[in-house]
């Protein structure tokens, strides 16, 4: 009786294309998702007049994820829409919640303190602070508590990260929060959206995707009470937020590292190889490379200035 040889060449193959996969499916759904938002908006702005960004945004995120979603027909309720195993316990909830603002507000300090240095008039947020300006409906607050964190997981943390668990959570939890912080190609947000893709991810990974859709609609539901980044508001609560998380952070970490020995016990050599092979992926770097050149675009609008010089 011979013993079990794994295959590794085969493995290294799985690996890169499902990377691969995901990475064509992240382009085509910003494709979609931008496509949508152009048409959309211009739908809106011949029939309506000036459009509600938070309706624009609406449109785009629920039928773009249904674009993404739709074809996975039966695996969507096997692969994504998985039942609890158990229950996340209010601690542990109000810990992420209080982590993830606290990541929020030391990112905001920050973009402040790079923001200081810059030669005057200019900042890394003006462009963005001009385009969320608009972001002040009931549609947006919409979009942004409910609507935007439902799909966001079902596409991130489901369909994305539920296709890379074979390869262990701790894998899928990294791949599915990097594919989350560049999609949001905002060079400043980038790196704050995948800290809290993995706050998501480890919810979803442990107890469910409602766990982390409820985690997600919380997050941004507080983050929406501090739109207005001047506010006296804001500054009182970010300092309050900072302290808290850190006692809440060093709790978390302690619940993170038991769960990541327990996880990668007798494994070293797939994990290590998982990883190795998975950022070998050529089309996660063009999409990574492809984020974070729209991310720079939306400080500076060089990208897209000129090519409305080549084609206007």
């Amino acid at each position: 009786m011979t013993g079990f040889i794994f295959d590794w060449d085969m493995f290294r193959r799985d690996v890169r294309t499902d990377i691969r996969n995901c990475a064509l499916y992240m382009f085509f759904y910003f494709a979609v998702f931008t496509a949508l938002s152009f048409a959309a908006a211009y739908v809106l702005n011949h029939f309506w007049g000036s459009p509600d960004p938070g309706l624009i945004s609406i449109i785009c995120v629920v039928v773009g994820s249904l674009i993404f979603l739709i074809p996975r027909k039966k695996r969507f309720y096997t692969d994504i829409a998985l039942p609890a195993t158990e229950r996340m316990t209010p601690k542990i909830f109000i810990v992420l919640v209080v982590t993830a603002q606290g990541l929020r507000f030391a990112f905001a300090i920050v973009i402040a303190l790079v923001d200081s240095l810059l030669p005057e008039g200019q900042s890394l947020t003006e462009n963005y602070s001009t385009a969320i300006e608009g972001f002040a409906s009931p549609l947006s607050f919409l979009y942004i508590i409910i609507v935007g964190p439902i799909f966001e997981e079902l596409v991130f943390r489901g369909a994305i990260m539920g296709s890379l668990r074979k390869y262990g959570d701790n894998f899928a939890i990294l791949l599915s929060s990097l594919f989350f912080g560049f999609f949001h190609a905002v060079l400043f947000q980038i790196p704050f959206a995948f800290l809290v893709g993995l706050l998501l991810g480890y919810a979803a990974a442990r107890w469910s995707l409602r766990a982390s859709i409820a985690l997600h609609i919380v997050i941004n539901g507080l983050s929406a009470l501090f739109l207005d980044n001047n506010s006296i508001r804001f500054m009182l609560g970010g300092a309050l937020v900072i302290i808290a998380c850190a006692i809440a952070s060093f709790v978390f970490l302690i619940v993170w590292n038991e769960t990541l020995r327990l996880r990668i016990q007798g494994g070293a050599a797939f994990y290590a190889r998982t990883y190795a092979n998975g950022f070998s992926s050529v089309a996660l770097w063009l999409f990574l490379i492809a984020m974070t050149i729209a991310g720079i675009d939306r400080i500076n609008g060089f990208v897209s200035g000129f090519f409305t010089g080549i084609f206007l």
